[in-house]
């Protein structure tokens, strides 16, 4: 695995010995009869906000050394992070993931439950700032780290922006600040979904996104393990909940233009900020992640080789230098 750095924030110092992977081969047999059973002896979950319209889970360690709050990626759901949550207590960090608006088990905005659609992106902030406040700071101890992914890693740099005080440290991982358009500009993209919002289809499907396709194969996924792909995608086969799949006009439109302005606004963030970036990721785009890490005083950035977008689902080989870089991140 290689990388590469800009502004350093302590991430040379690697913490050993702090979590134990699953090996692949053992991966579907041990989440199902060690890990899940685990977590849900532990986890408190629950639903705020209006209508009780989100749902969130919380993994409290009575000597937590802090906190870990969760910002999940587009069509994903928190307990796709199961195993790593579970990695995160080994390590002794208590965590907390919500479902975003339109994911998982909450309330979806669009007539179609697996097609993402919000009016727009700062609902996702708001929300989170909700969570966070209402839920995190009253049950779970300080100090308090961000981990986003992808679209949630978009939602936690505008976060950042908007509420600095709120945390001590974070962790993007292959952030969404400029999306793949499978060769369309961004320009013509914005143009394409203003003329759907205009003909009133703007909660309707992107054109060429599709619904949830159970026999999806491990080679189009953005995972690079297989044994990971493969315990996801069956979660997902027998939940509905699990088989959002595509976004709407607005919700695309709202998404380019939430990238270009956490990029804008970067340099309001102060808090020492750790960036992934994925070394084959065919999902976001790679200029505006270094533009958002220059602009940061305390930024980083850390390249890894042989890994598509959702990085955290890699083969144990890369999985496991990734979570001792991110580990020894949070403790520096």
């Amino acid at each position: 695995m290689g990388h590469s750095k800009t502004n350093r924030s302590g991430v040379d110092k690697v913490e050993k010995e702090l979590f134990s992977l699953i090996p692949e081969e053992e991966l579907g047999k041990r989440m199902t009869d060690e890990v899940e059973p685990y977590l849900q002896g532990i986890c408190r979950k629950g639903r705020f906000g209006e209508g009780n319209a989100l749902s969130y889970e919380l993994f409290l360690l009575p000597d937590s050394r802090a906190t870990v709050v969760f910002s999940h990626g587009f069509v994903e759901a928190g307990c796709k992070y199961h195993e790593l949550i579970y990695y995160f207590l080994q390590a002794g960090y208590s965590c907390a993931i919500l479902d975003h608006r339109g994911h998982g088990e909450s309330v979806r905005e669009g007539a179609d439950p697996n097609v993402i659609h919000v009016e727009h992106f700062d609902q996702y902030v708001e929300d989170f700032h909700a969570f966070v406040h209402e839920i995190v700071f009253p049950a779970a101890k300080g100090p308090y780290y961000l981990y986003g992914h992808s679209m949630g890693g978009c939602i936690a740099a505008r976060y950042l922006e908007e509420y600095p005080q709120d945390f001590e440290r974070a962790v993007l991982n292959a952030p969404m600040l400029g999306i793949q358009m499978g060769g369309i500009p961004q320009w013509a993209a914005i143009l394409i979904c203003n003329v759907n919002i205009w003909l009133k289809k703007g909660n309707r499907r992107l054109f060429f996104h599709k619904d949830f396709n159970p026999d999806a194969t491990f080679e189009e996924d953005c995972a690079t393990s297989r044994a990971r792909f493969e315990y996801y995608h069956g979660l997902r086969r027998s939940d509905k909940n699990l088989q959002t799949s595509s976004a709407s006009y607005v919700w695309v439109k709202e998404s380019i233009l939430a990238g270009r302005k956490a990029c804008a606004l970067a340099s309001k963030i102060q808090i020492p900020v750790l960036m992934f970036q994925a070394g084959d990721d065919t999902l976001v785009t790679p200029k505006p992640q270094q533009k958002f890490v220059a602009a940061l005083t305390r930024g980083q950035l850390v390249k890894i080789t042989g890994s598509k977008h959702e990085i955290y689902r890699s083969g144990n080989q890369v999985l496991e230098k990734y979570l001792n870089i991110l580990f020894s991140f949070y403790s520096a």
